[in-house]
């Protein structure tokens, strides 16, 4: 019986642990936890020992809100294909970290409303001159494990190569690897402004995808406080002001913010 009792405290004590926190303990810690990319500018990355990004920058501010008597954002790096799984196991309380809104993960987590929209796009080498889609038919495409482009070419049929990150896609390219890396067309826009020997002529695939920050499944306290920031911010001009800031830098023009924003969303709230 005294075994029976303790397997029992052990159990409740192990499913309380992977309890995700609520607004009110966040607050109370002092601390919000979350999950970020450390390679993926402009939207996060980490230099010189600091994360920095867009979804960076609307982490902190957030967390400023949130914890107005000094709190602090405690940032995890994560892989694509972590994203879930640590909300799952209560390591972070949200992931910001291009996560795009999909059915399958909408079962297992939860979403806020997006603050992004985007599509595929596959970076090519300049030299194999690849146009369409067409050309890519019978050759590898280099999709990030657990990203949106792995299950759009599986269902395709695409004969795909897994990558843990954009800079280890992206390497893989260089390297004659594969003949494509597809992902957000944000993300592979961001290399040929760096290297003149990749290109991006298959810039909107699909349908449009939006990006949102995710949370445990079942924590709507949380949600609902990051659903009223995000339209806070909004209303605010923070996403046409970090898009000035981060983004358009970057892409040096190449990425027009009336396709990505969704503002005009927004103001229907």
């Amino acid at each position: 019986m005294k075994k029976f009792i303790l397997s029992l405290l052990v159990a409740a004590l192990a499913s309380s642990a992977l309890c995700a926190r609520s607004l009110s303990e966040i607050k109370s810690s002092g601390v919000l936890r979350i999950g970020v990319y450390d390679a993926q500018p402009p939207f996060s990355k980490i230099e010189d020992g600091v994360h920095q990004g867009f979804e960076v920058d609307m982490a902190n501010t957030i967390a400023k809100d949130m914890l107005p008597s000094g709190g602090k954002v405690e940032f995890t790096s994560v892989l694509a294909n972590q994203r879930i799984k640590f909300l799952q196991e209560d390591k972070v309380d949200a992931v910001i970290a291009t996560l795009t809104v999909t059915p399958e993960r909408e079962k297992q987590i939860d979403f806020t409303t997006p603050y992004f929209s985007v599509n595929i796009g596959i970076l090519t080498r300049v030299e194999d001159k690849i146009k369409s889609l067409n050309e890519l038919q019978d050759k590898t495409i280099l999709v990030l494990s657990g990203g949106t482009a792995e299950t759009y070419f599986e269902k395709q049929g695409y004969n795909i190569a897994r990558c843990d990150n954009a800079n280890a896609c992206y390497k893989a390219l260089k390297a004659g690897q594969g003949d494509g890396y597809a992902d957000d067309n944000l993300v592979v826009l961001a290399y040929p402004v760096l290297d003149k020997k990749v290109e991006v002529n298959i810039k909107n695939l699909g349908t449009s995808d939006f990006l949102a920050i995710g949370v445990k499944k079942g924590n709507s306290e949380l949600l609902d406080f990051l659903n009223g920031e995000l339209i806070k911010l909004s209303k605010e001009g923070f996403f046409k002001n970090s898009f000035d800031n981060f983004i358009e830098p970057y892409y040096k023009g190449t990425a027009e913010k009336k396709y990505f924003l969704l503002d005009d969303l927004y103001s229907l709230l």
